[in-house]
């Protein structure tokens, strides 16, 4: 194997940082909104002051900063989470739910403290109601599922969870569009039913490795070899789910799959404009 080869792609993944936009269009919106959607951090470090990932969020100016999970971990320092929370927390409304790794810290309460402190607010099977350019828009979110079990291991779907993510839509207005926000993005059942119009997800870190015979990523958690859902935005019925890629730059080497800011634009369908003129 090409030692030398390896250590230029392990080194350009270290460097790269991808933005990637989606568009959605709904009646219930009035004017356009812009998500951003930061997952799967795990401490890493942009640059001094995370000034990288910062100017990265600045340029696409948000309306929100969703946050699903794994912004920190539990075997490494808190740091460069924390450097970048207090930044986003400053400058707009952030809302985040926890994933796995944070779970497993066994610290919960004392982070979502200490997150809360810096202005980002928790989501535990809640949904609030937010005005974002004059039109009401409502957002949920759910734990990650290893909240409600003791094994890192275990893949047994907790039915606290279940009840959590029905508690987030029995509030839902059909006037409203609605957001959740969820660290696992293989749960797409209970998505589909769960009455939300975008879900936003995390967690499969984009298959970690792309090439052309697995474009879609060679292995994700909890979804195993060849994942179907580790990156991109899928339709679940009536239901959109946008699953990032992740920004982690520590942990298992990615090829083809550089880490991933995603920028999610809503906006209200374009207006049709009818001739006043009579037809000839």
């Amino acid at each position: 194997m090409n030692t030398k080869l390896l250590s230029r792609s392990g080194c350009h993944w270290r460097r790269s940082l991808s933005v990637t936009t989606y568009t959605r269009t709904s009646p219930k919106l009035t004017a356009p909104i812009t998500l951003a959607l930061v997952t799967d951090l795990h401490s890493t470090l942009y640059g001094p002051g995370q000034e990288i990932l910062l100017n990265a969020i600045h340029r696409q100016n948000p309306d929100l900063v969703l946050l699903s999970g794994d912004i920190a971990d539990h075997k490494v320092p808190l740091k460069g989470a924390l450097i970048l929370l207090k930044e986003l927390g400053a400058s707009y409304p952030c809302f985040y739910v926890s994933g796995n790794h944070e779970e497993w810290t066994r610290q919960m309460p004392k982070l979502r403290s200490r997150f809360a402190r810096l202005g980002v607010h928790p989501l535990r099977g809640n949904s609030v109601t937010l005005r974002l350019k004059g039109q009401a828009i409502q957002l949920g979110g759910v734990d990650d599922p290893h909240a409600f079990v003791r094994s890192h291991h275990s893949g047994r779907l907790s039915e606290k969870w279940v009840e959590q993510l029905k508690r987030c839509s029995r509030s839902l207005s059909p006037d409203c569009y609605s957001i959740l926000l969820s660290h696992r993005p293989e749960l797409t059942r209970y998505y589909a039913e769960s009455g939300f119009n975008l879900v936003l997800c995390g967690h499969a870190h984009g298959g970690q490795i792309r090439l052309s015979f697995c474009p879609g990523g060679l292995l994700a958690p909890h979804q195993g070899f060849f994942p179907k859902y580790a990156g991109g935005m899928y339709e679940l019925g009536g239901t959109s789910m946008v699953v990032s890629r992740g920004l982690c730059r520590n942990c298992l080497p990615r090829f083809g799959n550089p880490p991933e800011l995603v920028i999610v634009r809503i906006a209200p369908p374009a207006k049709t404009h009818t001739s006043d003129r009579p037809p000839s």
